[in-house]
C-alpha cells in the first residue's frame, strides 16, 4: 500500500478501472452488471482497494453499476471518480468545472453510486472556462461537507497543479493527487510533472498504463515501428522473467518511485487475476525498458 500525497489515505499499487463498466466507453468491451461483480470479487480478494471511474463514463452508466454491485463491499473499497466531462455531448453547459456544475454533480454521483461519500473526488482535466479559485473553492468544500474524503485531478499540468495547490493554501483542503496517462509509449509527465509532484508531495495515479492495449498480449494489429521494436524487447523480457507482456508493462509502471498507483482496464475477470499477479520488475530489466521506451517514443514522434 502506498500514501496518496499527504492524505494518510493509503491506496494498493494497482487499481481496476471501470471506464467500461455498464457501456463500451472509446470502443472497449462493455463489462455488464455480473462480470463487472466478478471482476470487483477478484480485485478486493487479491488486496486491490482503488476502483476508479467517472461520471462521464457511459454517461452514469460506470457509476450506476459500481453502485448496483459495491453493497456490503463499499466498506472495503476506496471509490475514485471524477467530474468535468460533458454529460451530454451535444451540450457545453453540461460539464465544466463551476461551484454549481461540481456540487451538483457530486450529489448526482453519489446517487448513482449508492453511496453518501466518495473517498477520491477530481476534477477529470481543466476548465479554461472557470476561474480555477472557484473550482478549488468547489473541492474543498465537497470535503468540508464530509462528501469526499480526499481530492486530486486529472490531466492538469505542472504549471496547473502548482497553481491550485497555491490556492489551496489560502484555507482549502489541497489536491492530494494528480491522475495522468503513463506508459512505456508515453513518458511525458517525467519533463515537469513528476519533479513537481514529489517537490510537493503529490501522488501520482497513473492511467493507461498498458497504452490502451497496445502493450497487452496478444500484438495488436497495424503497430507502428516504434511499437512493434518496443514489444520485442518487453516479449523477450517476458518470456525470460515467466511473466506475461501486460505484468511486465504494469510492472515497469510500478516500478517507478514516483508512482502511487497504476490504473488499469479489463473486460473479463481472467484479465483481473492475470493483471493483480503483476509485480516490480527487476532494476536491470527495468533499465532494458526504459532504454527501449525512449527509442520507441523517439522513432513515433518523428513520423
Amino acid at each position: 500500500m502506498n500514501l496518496l500525497g499527504r492524505s494518510g489515505v493509503r491506496v494498493s499499487a494497482l487499481a481496476l478501472g471501470a471506464g467500461n463498466f455498464g457501456f463500451g466507453w472509446h470502443g472497449s468491451k462493455t463489462v455488464d452488471v455480473k462480470t463487472a461483480s466478478r471482476m470487483l470479487d477478484a480485485a478486493l480478494e487479491s488486496g486491490l482497494n482503488l476502483i476508479d471511474t467517472a461520471n462521464i463514463y457511459g454517461w452514469g452508466a460506470s457509476e450506476s453499476v459500481l453502485g448496483r454491485i459495491l453493497a456490503k463491499r463499499r466498506s472495503k473499497v476506496l471509490l475514485a471518480t471524477k467530474v468535468g466531462g460533458c454529460m451530454h455531448p451535444t451540450d457545453p453547459s453540461s460539464g465544466g468545472l463551476s461551484a454549481r456544475h461540481i456540487a451538483q454533480s457530486l450529489d448526482a454521483s453519489l446517487k448513482r453510486l449508492g453511496t453518501d461519500y466518495v473517498d477520491l473526488y477530481m476534477a477529470h482535466g481543466p476548465d479554461t472556462g472557470t476561474p480555477i479559485e472557484e473550482t478549488v473553492a468547489a473541492f474543498g468544500k465537497a470535503v468540508l461537507a464530509g462528501k469526499a474524503r480526499v481530492i486530486g485531478c486529472s490531466n492538469f499540468s505542472a504549471c496547473q497543479l502548482k497553481t491550485a495547490l497555491t490556492l489551496a493554501g489560502t484555507g482549502w483542503p489541497r489536491f492530494e493527487f494528480n491522475q495522468v496517462p503513463y506508459s512505456l509509449v508515453d513518458r511525458a509527465i517525467e519533463n515537469q510533472l513528476v519533479a513537481v509532484c514529489l517537490e510537493e508531495q503529490v501522488g501520482i495515479l497513473a492511467w493507461s498504463p498498458l497504452a490502451r492495449g497496445l502493450l497487452a498480449a496478444p500484438c495488436p494489429p497495424r503497430m507502428d515501428a516504434g511499437i512493434t521494436a518496443l514489444r520485442k524487447v518487453l516479449d523477450k523480457i517476458s518470456r525470460t522473467t515467466g511473466k506475461t507482456v501486460s505484468q511486465t508493462a504494469l510492472g515497469w509502471v510500478i516500478s517507478k518511485p514516483f508512482i502511487t498507483s497504476a490504473i488499469f482496464g479489463a473486460s473479463m475477470q481472467t484479465q483481473v487475476r492475470e493483471n493483480l499477479r503483476t509485480e516490480v520488475v527487476a532494476a536491470r530489466h527495468v533499465a532494458i525498458l526504459d532504454r527501449a521506451s525512449e527509442l520507441c517514443v523517439s522513432r513515433r514522434q518523428t513520423l
